[in-house]
């Protein structure tokens, strides 16, 4: 699990794989490499890739984002490890749909093993808990007999694994998309898109804001409106929180250039923009004056 860093400083142990499909730029970054022990990754990543070419088109839809099986953390089946994991599943689940998040553990000592099931801010108990059962279910047939997994959804994350990964932040594996149309005033846009992240950023760490999640809009002119939305998984502290999001934002330039939507997904945080908007209506929504 790496800390968040300087993004100019990964390059040099970084892969990113960048794929253009239907006017769309989608690029996998696994800065610690590890997903590519196994023969199967890349295979495997054209085929998700081309799969979730559509994502943007259905902003407000649930649908599947990437998956990550860390191949060199096996897990023998029938072991203890194994029936712990099979526990904490329904768990993930059933707790999910209750309260739109859970962070979990089972087993001791050196059996114990960690879950984590985090919904967007802005999805009702009962979709989140929908989320994550097929979450959970897709796991459980890609990535069998695995001590660290992960699942990324527009709705949903889920995490299990045999080490403590809980309330710390893990910028080490993440997945981003961007549109391919570029804004028309790049210097002005930015800047407008920079204070509207600060905004929601303290808003998802503000006192009493157990999701840690805020969403923004800012008007850019009668006719264009900007959204944003930011986001850490419930088990980070509002420190940890803000320094997974203050890395992802100032990721963003290098993943986005200057286009009009984008977004970065981590296994800790996530953020996105777009001049479409692309949650549901909340009270927090905070509007700042252009």
């Amino acid at each position: 699990m790496l800390p968040p860093i300087n993004p100019k400083a990964k390059r040099s142990i970084s892969i990113i794989i960048s794929i253009s499909v239907q006017n769309k730029n989608i690029i996998a970054i696994d800065r610690d490499m590890s997903s590519l022990r196994h023969p199967l990754f890349l295979p495997f990543l054209l085929i998700v890739l081309l799969y979730r070419c559509c994502w943007t088109a259905q902003a407000i839809s649930n649908t599947f984002v990437f998956r990550s099986c860390y191949y060199d953390s096996p897990v023998t089946p029938g072991s203890q490890v194994a029936k712990n994991i099979r526990r904490l599943v329904p768990e993930l689940v059933s707790k999910a749909a209750l309260n739109g998040h859970v962070v979990t553990t089972y087993g001791s000592n050196k059996y114990k093993v960690y879950g984590s099931a985090q919904c967007r801010g802005d999805i009702s108990n009962a979709d989140c808990g929908k989320c994550v059962a097929g979450a959970v279910q897709r796991l459980a047939k890609e990535c069998p007999n695995l001590g660290d997994v992960r699942i990324w959804y527009s709705y949903c994350f889920v995490r299990y694994s045999v080490e403590n990964f809980l309330g710390k932040v893990d910028t080490g594996f993440g997945v981003s998309d961007s549109s391919k149309q570029n804004v028309t005033d790049p210097v002005t846009f930015n800047k407008t898109l920079g204070g509207l992240f600060t905004k929601i950023e303290s808003q998802a760490v503000m006192p009493g804001n157990h999701r840690l999640f805020g969403t923004g809009q800012v008007k850019l002119s009668k006719s264009t409106t900007l959204y944003a939305l930011v986001q850490c998984t419930e088990d980070l502290s509002p420190a940890n929180c803000t320094a997974c999001l203050k890395f992802s934002v100032a990721f963003l330039p290098e993943l986005c250039g200057n286009h009009t939507g984008c977004y970065w997904t981590c296994s800790t945080c996530f953020v996105r923009y777009d001049l479409k908007k692309f949650f549901f209506p909340l009270n927090t929504t905070i509007i700042v004056s252009s």
